[in-house]
C-alpha cells in the first residue's frame, strides 16, 4: 500500500513539475513578444493624409405650406350675414365664402346714387343759365365739381358694396375661420386663413449663422414627408433672410418644392439636407482612424518622418459621414501617415512599426 502511494505521488510531482515548465515558456514567449514590441514597436497600419473639397448638408425641418397664402376680409365693417365655408374646405375660384349684412351699405349707395342725380340737374341748370350769361364762370364750374364729386361718392359706394362679400380669389383651402356669423367686424379684419392652390408648395425652415454663409439662392435641396416617408421631393432655395428671427434667433430659408405628383396638405412635416454650392477645402481620415471623440474634437495619431513614433493629434471636427471625418487644421500637413489599426493600444510617443509601408510606396 504505501509503495502504491509514493508512486502515486511521483507521478503528480511529475505532472507539476511538467506544467510549471510550460508556464515558464509561455511567460518567456510573452515577455519576448513584449521586448520584441519595445524594441521594433508596436504594428500599425497606416494611410496617407488627404485634402479634399466636399460640401456638407444643412439638415433641416419645418412645415409645408402654400406658397401663396392669404388673409381675406372685408372691405368694410359691419355684421356677419352669412359664411358659407368651415376651416379645412376646398373651394374654387370665384366662390362666394361670407358677406356682410348688406342693408347698411345699399343705403349708402343709393344715397350716393340721389346725390348724383341731384348734381346733374344742377349741374344742366347751370350749364343753360351759363350760355345765357346768368350765371358767373366760377358758379358753373362749382356746379361741374359738384357733379364729379356726386360720381365719385357712386363709385366709392358701389366699390365698397362689392366687397362686402368674400369670395375665394383663386382654387385653394380655408386654412382658418376668425369669425362666426351675426359678429361685428372693423374693416379689413380678417375673416379667413387662405392658402392657393394653384400655386407651388414651400417649406419654410430656420438655420443658424453658422450655417446660412454657407448657402446660396438656387442651392438644391432634398426634403421627405411623415406622410410619404419613402418619397424624396426635390427643392430649390428660393428666399434667404437677411436678419434673424425676432424670438428663434434663427434665420429663415424658404425651399420651393418642385412639381410633384403627390397630394401634399398644408402642414405636413417635413425634413431634408440642404446642398450648399460653396465648397469646403478640408482634411479627412477613415473613421477607423479615430480613437476616441468627445464632442466636436476627436483624437487619432499620425506617426513622425521616421515612421517608427505615433504622434497624439487632436482636432475640432467639422463635419462627419459614415465612412470619414472632416477637419481643418494648420499644424497638419497632406500625405503625413494616419494610424487605421492598432491606433486603441497607442499612447503619446510610443514606438510603432509601419507594417504597410510598401503598400505607400506603391500609391506614390
Amino acid at each position: 500500500m504505501k509503495k502504491i502511494t509514493h508512486h502515486l505521488n511521483y507521478k503528480i510531482i511529475g505532472l507539476i513539475l511538467l506544467f510549471a515548465g510550460f508556464i515558464a515558456e509561455g511567460c518567456s514567449d510573452s515577455d519576448a513578444n513584449t521586448h520584441a514590441q519595445e524594441t521594433e514597436g508596436i504594428p500599425v497600419s497606416v494611410v496617407k493624409l488627404k485634402k479634399e473639397e466636399t460640401t456638407f448638408p444643412v439638415h433641416v425641418s419645418g412645415n409645408i405650406s402654400a406658397s401663396k397664402e392669404s388673409r381675406l376680409s372685408f372691405k368694410t365693417g359691419g355684421i356677419i350675414e352669412s359664411i358659407f365655408v368651415d376651416e379645412g374646405d376646398e373651394v374654387k375660384k370665384g366662390q362666394i365664402l361670407a358677406k356682410l349684412n348688406l342693408k347698411e351699405i345699399n343705403e349708402q349707395v343709393n344715397q350716393a346714387k340721389i346725390g348724383l342725380n341731384k348734381a346733374k340737374r344742377d349741374y344742366e341748370r347751370a350749364s343753360a343759365l351759363y350760355a345765357d350769361t346768368v350765371v358767373t364762370l366760377e358758379q358753373f364750374q362749382n356746379a361741374k365739381s359738384a357733379l364729379d364729386v356726386a360720381e365719385a361718392n357712386v363709385n366709392i359706394a358701389e366699390y365698397n358694396l362689392k366687397f362686402s362679400t368674400i369670395t375665394s380669389p383663386s382654387k385653394g383651402v380655408i386654412l382658418k375661420r376668425f369669425f362666426e356669423e351675426d359678429e361685428i367686424v372693423g374693416t379689413g379684419m380678417p375673416i379667413f386663413y387662405f392658402a392657393s392652390a394653384e400655386e407651388t408648395w414651400r417649406l419654410i425652415v430656420g438655420v443658424s449663422d453658422k450655417d446660412i454663409v454657407k448657402l446660396n439662392l438656387e442651392d438644391k435641396a432634398t426634403i421627405t414627408t411623415d406622410a410619404y416617408p419613402n418619397d424624396n421631393l426635390n427643392c430649390t432655395v428660393s428666399k434667404i433672410a437677411n436678419s434673424p428671427g425676432q424670438y428663434t434667433g434663427l434665420y429663415e430659408i424658404e425651399l420651393s418644392i418642385n412639381s410633384s405628383d403627390l397630394k401634399l396638405k398644408h402642414g405636413f412635416f417635413a425634413k431634408g439636407e440642404i446642398y450648399p454650392s460653396y465648397k469646403n477645402l478640408c482634411f479627412s481620415i477613415p473613421i477607423n482612424a479615430v480613437q476616441e471623440g468627445i464632442g466636436n474634437r476627436v483624437v487619432f495619431y499620425s506617426v513622425s518622418e521616421g515612421n517608427n513614433v505615433a504622434i497624439k493629434q487632436e482636432v475640432s471636427m467639422i463635419s462627419i459621414t459614415n465612412d470619414k471625418v472632416f477637419f481643418k487644421s494648420d499644424k497638419l500637413s497632406e500625405n503625413m501617415l494616419i494610424v487605421v489599426e492598432k491606433q486603441k493600444e497607442l499612447k503619446h510617443l510610443d514606438k510603432v512599426k509601419v507594417i504597410n509601408l510598401e503598400l505607400l510606396a506603391g500609391l506614390n
